[in-house]
């Protein structure tokens, strides 16, 4: 078969004819190609640290931030695309404010 959506790569739900998903191959893909993201646990607290990827001059700087703050206590560092990982800390400042009520 053909290593190309054709069609079935519009949809998570959707697999192609010999039973792979795409759109899940292509975000681990985007998950490779982005930089590393590590977290390290101390006695005191955690660490998390990324690298830095610069794709053009032409970005502004701090504009490609992938280590976020979620809430007063809680923060996350994401891989993969920027944006995804935008809406997955959104979510998750709407969660922690909603536990937080």
């Amino acid at each position: 078969m053909s290593s190309i959506g054709t069609g079935y790569d519009l949809s998570v739900t959707t697999f192609s004819p010999d039973g792979r998903v795409f759109q899940i191959e292509y975000a681990a893909k985007a998950v490779d190609n982005s930089g590393t993201v590590i977290g390290i646990k101390c006695k005191d607290g955690i660490v998390l640290g990324v690298e830095k990827l610069i794709a053009s001059k032409m970005m502004l700087p701090g504009s490609n931030r992938r280590i976020h703050s979620v809430h007063r206590h809680s923060g996350m560092a994401v891989a993969g695309l920027a944006a995804d990982g935008r809406q997955i800390v959104a979510r998750a400042k709407a969660e922690a404010t909603n536990y937080e009520r």
